[in-house]
């Protein structure tokens, strides 16, 4: 059945070909409310406990709903508890590239100028490009991953 496409595994889930993740109608809203947030907060955004504590929102429905939206794309898981705008943090991706390939490397003072986020956002981002394979570390400088 995988063969002939009726049946898709991945990981440890095996679901019909046709089947979609959707929301309940209640989750619509609790959807909206996370990605408005994530979005208007750019770089600096909430972290995740603090989110599910503003909008009063049952942290499981909450997190249900934020899977969701990663898996979808919509928001980037950074660290645990710690998510952005995916369109933030590739348009920082680009300007970040754009930076190594003119200058060679950045300092994390430099990449926190780039951001203009504090330093409990920046360090992190950082850590994610490295383990994304954009940048990689060398003492106290990031460079551009030869593959690139």
């Amino acid at each position: 059945m995988v063969k002939e496409k009726t049946l898709v595994i991945e990981e440890e889930t095996v679901r019909l070909a046709t089947h979609k993740v959707s929301l309940a109608a209640d989750q619509s809203g609790v959807r909206k409310k996370i990605l408005a947030s994530y979005r208007d907060s750019g770089l600096q955004p909430p972290w995740f406990k603090e989110l599910s504590k503003t909008y009063d929102i049952a942290p499981a429905d909450a997190k249900d709903v934020l899977v969701l939206l990663v898996d979808n794309g919509d928001i980037v898981k950074v660290k645990e508890d710690l998510y952005f705008d995916a369109q933030a943090v590739s348009a920082l991706q680009t300007r970040l590239v754009n930076f190594l390939q003119e200058n060679g490397e950045i300092t994390t003072p430099q990449f926190k100028d780039m951001t203009g986020a504090s330093r409990k956002y920046v360090i992190p981002l950082i850590e994610y490009f490295d383990s994304k394979n954009v940048t990689i570390r060398i003492g106290d400088i990031r460079k551009l991953r030869k593959s690139r």
